[in-house]
């Protein structure tokens, strides 16, 4: 996560290098090409650069070729902002330029680090038949770390959401042969909401219209032909950053906020999906009062957070919920009680040997268990059912399943 940070400035680099370790990175600072060259010698795992295009001893963005030849990702920064130094340096591979006077220099700069470390694991799709364009719009792409796939038609493409389902952007062109854009983009409208997907629509056509068009089919932008890169990368970043922030909204909306396990709500909706039977068990902390008055709600929190992490262990496949104080609820699509029980069983020893560490002293705790399992079953009977089953457990002892 090392950054380097290369500005002859002490006024800007220790602003540079202080906002890059707030948001997570390693600032690795050099005032010359002779630093840089010396640091990346002693540490060449770089994932960024953030580059003054001129030097001391690289007045005309030397230093740059160098970085560009062990495939650092670099954001230039100039004081110049001239049209001659701007397509100076967008001719060059740069993932983007900024300049020094704009008072939002910094805060684009640390944005577009961020993209750097997320955009690697961001899938676009490119649409278009014409092969020459697609690869235009894949060496862009590239240069921002994103994994790019190409259709030529919209019958691939179609066929490529169906089967990659982390694919988070699409750049359509509408002119091509059967399927338009427009009619492809209202298409996937119908299976892919924009929360999961955001899709740009392109075109060299000059139809007034035409961005009407592809917003009204479900495209959530659109660009016409010619643009520049500047536009295109501001594009792209938005709607990326637009569905990042949608699904950061819903899976807000769906989780706990301390365990961050499916809550009561979503637990319900992903129950509504199953179509085979399946094993259910409500699950409670034993005594978890007395964790909170004796250790402190600092302790009891991660006695919480302990067990919803060996729950998701245990049951990797199931669903997980926090139902609400100490109580969760683990659903298996695996009907089989005997499977289940094991598993629960083994779930129990876990909790039961885990020590922590408290200023009060080590603390042990363990947990009881009811458990419930049907084929094809109303999931209200089987909760009514494991909550009456945990209620036994209790009653018996505590640290215990009971399943009948």
């Amino acid at each position: 996560m090392r950054v380097l940070v290369i500005e002859d400035s002490l006024v800007l680099i220790r602003p540079l290098c202080r906002m890059v370790e707030e948001i997570g990175f390693e600032a690795c600072p050099v005032h010359s090409l002779a630093e840089m060259r010396l640091r990346m010698a002693q540490e060449p795992k770089f994932v960024a650069a953030i580059a003054d295009y001129s030097l001391p001893d690289a007045l005309n963005g030397e230093h740059l070729a160098e970085l560009f030849q062990v495939a650092i990702p670099t954001i230039v920064l100039t004081s110049r902002s001239d049209v001659e130094m701007r397509e100076r340096i967008l001719q060059l591979p740069v993932v983007d330029y900024v300049t020094k006077e704009s008072p939002a220099a910094f805060d684009y700069v640390m944005r577009m680090l961020i993209r750097i470390h997320k955009n690697p694991s961001i899938k676009v799709l490119i649409v278009d038949d014409s092969t020459s364009f697609r690869a235009f719009l894949r060496e862009h792409l590239e240069r921002h770390l994103y994994q790019v796939l190409e259709a030529s038609n919209a019958k691939q493409a179609l066929e490529c959401l169906h089967q990659e389902k982390s694919i988070k952007l699409v750049l359509t062109d509408n002119d091509m042969p059967g399927m338009d854009g427009i009619r492809m983009t209202s298409t996937i409208r119908r299976f892919l909401d924009h929360d999961r997907l955001a899709i740009i629509g392109i075109s060299s056509n000059a139809d007034p219209t035409m961005t009407t068009r592809f917003i009204k089919a479900g495209a959530d932008d659109y660009l016409q032909k010619p643009f520049n890169f500047e536009e295109f990368f501001c594009r792209v970043t938005r709607n990326v950053e637009f569905v990042e922030n949608l699904a950061a909204l819903k899976d807000s909306a769906d989780r706990d906020p301390l365990t961050g396990l499916a809550n009561r709500r979503y637990f319900f909706e992903q129950v509504m999906q199953l179509k085979d039977g399946y094993s259910l068990a409500v699950l409670d902390i034993d005594f978890f009062k007395n964790v909170n008055d004796q250790y402190g709600h600092d302790v009891g929190d991660h006695v919480i957070c302990n067990t919803a992490r060996l729950m998701e262990q245990f049951f990797p496949e199931g669903v997980v919920a926090r139902f609400g104080g100490e109580e969760f609820v683990i659903l298996s699509p695996n009907p089989m009680e005997k499977d289940m029980r094991q598993r629960l069983e083994d779930l129990r020893q876990a909790i039961e040997s885990c020590v922590i560490v408290t200023t009060k002293g080590s603390l042990r705790y363990t947990v009881s268990m009811g458990m419930a399992a049907a084929d094809l079953p109303e999931i209200s009977r089987l909760l009514k059912l494991a909550d009456e089953r945990l209620y036994h457990a209790k009653q018996n002892g505590r640290n215990q399943i009971c399943e009948g």
